[in-house]
């Protein structure tokens, strides 16, 4: 590598020579006007093919490879450019638009900001290395995951379910690849767990594998071995654990399934998967009162990098960091995250931070709410605009995880442990689903933000996200007002029953109450031609009335102004244009500001 260097530096300057005294000129034919383009050497990077010679005003591509701990910046280059970052991290495609002069390309990069000082605590790092070993992270999220740890250490007769700041677990935890906030001289011990004695288990060898089919102990903490008679751990069997006193199970990576009634009628309180595992059901713990958590570590790199559902822990990142200030949270669907100018509440509430939580509707609020609620404090506000295309998920009456949750989860699975899965249904089946959507899904790198795609995945050289969390490619208006889908939407009061919807979206407001939040209620952007035949204009006034009489906070807007023509929506019936965000923004901040004025005077 060091030769080839050398080699690169030497064309570089053989052929700025070249450029000092020609501009692009013709090629050897005579016809087309050809163009040399250099990348100059730099620090921290590596290009291939440094040198080129193209035709006037075609594009021209080169390959760079950072160095570990480097990220790239940009270049000087004054005209367009295209940039792909690989998912290793470490290499970028660079595309130079319409090239039409002959000249040197000045690339910026610089080391990564973040470096986690890793400790093997115990373990024996792999391949020879250190058992301390420094790894630098570009520093795309507000915090930073942490290593997978699998990947660099490993310790015979234990399993590692862990870092933590101090060596004997004391100090702050983190799981496997989850993320944490940087300090300075930042180091992480890993932390592990000693194997359950082998004689306490019962086991078969099938095709190779152990699989457990029994447990003699009577241990409150199981740590299941990685490997039975030394064969690698695979399966738990039908009823292996049924009717045992443990308390916390640990599994090692490796295990690919848990089968139906394996810890029916346990007494267990908590769980450590990796996630490699494949299959589970709620069935594999019918009966389990007292399962509350689900600690996951991971072994895979993530999927959903770069994916709108990552969005989810950059926003979660943002509300950490503001827990002791005073805020203005929004929160519903994509309806919220395509809804606001947060810049522009920010500017018309300056005692408030704001933060945009809105990230898919067609997946349980209820969830992401309760991890809201925990961030929040006396004299917050909590902006609620649920989203009645999906109203058994947006009004928190479904209690049935789905496959969505855990992709939202997925770069920082710590969070998903901070949920009481007691208050849940199909967390299992769910997490089985997320692995099944997942399985042939091409593996990325925690470095991938989502800001650096637009909504269908397409790498972009302009961030899709601001820092409140919201979606800021320019959007324009529709050429037509009729709807996108043809899903016309109930607005009535039959659609929206007492019992269930507003008995369940009422109990999770009155938790964000009792902790002295503020919370209001709104409407979702949506287009009035999208509507069903039943949603009329007498219909509509009803309902509004029925929400503002039963709901215990307050509704502070009409209906009426959340229903929009058509051309103020982009490829959704509820995504606004830029346009419509503008005019929809200054008329909650109207709204929100007339309340809060009434509730002074009062």
């Amino acid at each position: 590598m060091y030769r080839e260097k050398v080699k690169n530096v030497m064309r570089i300057l053989f052929f700025l020579g070249i450029l000092c005294i020609t501009g692009c000129r013709k090629s050897d034919d005579g016809e087309k006007m050809v163009c040399h383009i250099v990348l100059e050497a730099g620090e921290g990077y590596f290009v291939e093919d440094a040198v080129r010679v193209v035709e006037q005003g075609s594009d021209v591509s080169f390959m760079i490879s950072l160095e570990e701990g480097w990220q790239f910046l940009g270049t000087d280059y004054l005209g367009e450019t295209k940039i792909i970052r690989e998912n290793d991290g470490k290499t970028v495609q660079l595309m130079l638009r319409d090239v039409e002069y002959s000249e040197s390309i000045c690339v910026s990069a610089k080391k990564g900001q973040y470096e986690i000082i890793y400790d093997a605590n115990g373990g024996q790092a792999i391949s020879g290395r250190q058992n301390v070993i420094p790894i630098c992270y570009r520093g795309t999220h507000q915090r930073i995951n942490t290593s997978v740890g699998t990947d660099i250490f490993v310790r015979d007769g234990y399993t590692m379910t862990g870092w933590n700041t101090r060596a004997d677990g004391s100090g702050q935890a983190v799981g496997l690849g989850s993320r944490i906030e940087w300090r300075e001289n930042l180091t992480l011990y890993a932390q592990w767990e000693s194997w359950t004695k082998e004689e306490s288990f019962s086991w078969n060898e099938e095709s190779g594998f152990a699989v457990i089919t029994g447990y003699m102990g009577e241990e409150k903490k199981i740590c299941i071995p990685a490997r039975l008679g030394g064969f690698p751990m695979r399966t738990i069997a039908e009823r292996a654990f049924a009717g045992t006193d443990c308390e916390t199970v640990i599994l090692p990576p490796g295990v690919y399934e848990i089968e139906k009634w394996a810890f029916q009628d346990s007494c267990l309180e908590k769980l450590y998967i990796y996630d490699d595992l494949q299959k589970i059901s709620d069935y594999a713990f019918e009966g389990c009162d007292a399962l509350c958590t689900l600690q996951i570590n991971a072994i895979e790199y993530p999927a959903y990098s770069g994916n709108y559902f990552d969005t989810f822990q950059d926003k979660y990142d943002r509300l950490l960091s503001l827990q002791d200030k005073k805020k203005i949270v929004l929160f519903s669907g994509s309806s919220t995250r395509f809804g606001y100018d947060s810049a522009r509440i920010d500017e018309a509430f300056p005692e408030y931070e704001v933060v945009n939580m809105g990230v898919f509707a067609y997946s349980p609020a209820l969830p992401q709410l309760e991890l809201i609620l925990d961030c929040m404090k006396e004299g917050d506000i909590l902006l609620d605009s649920p989203e009645f295309d999906a109203a058994n998920r947006q009004f928190c009456h479904q209690k049935k995880l789905d496959y969505a949750v855990f992709a939202m989860m997925e770069s920082n699975y710590d969070a998903f442990a901070l949920l009481d899965l007691r208050e849940y249904t199909q967390v299992f089946t769910a997490f089985s689903a997320y692995q099944d959507a997942r399985r042939d899904m091409e593996r990325k790198s925690y470095d991938i933000c989502a800001s650096e795609y637009d909504e269908d995945g397409n790498p972009l050289a302009v961030a899709s996200y601001n820092q409140y969390g919201d979606y800021v490619l320019y959007r324009p208006n529709s050429e037509k007002e009729e709807p996108i889908y043809g899903l016309a939407v109930n607005y009535t009061v039959n659609a929206f029953p007492e019992e269930t919807y507003i008995d369940s979206i009422n109990t999770e407001f009155q938790k964000f109450l009792d902790r002295g939040v503020n919370v209001y209620f709104t409407y979702s952007p949506r287009n009035k031609f999208a509507l069903s035949e039943e949603s009329t204009k007498a219909e509509r006034d009803q309902l509004h009335a029925y929400l503002k009489s039963h709901l215990i906070v307050p509704v502070i807007s009409a209906l009426e102004d959340s229903l929009y023509p058509g051309t103020y929506l982009y490829g959704t019936d509820n995504h606004l244009s830029t346009e419509g965000v503008q005019i929809r923004t200054e008329k909650v901040i109207r709204d929100l500001k007339a309340q809060l004025a009434k509730e002074e005077k009062n």
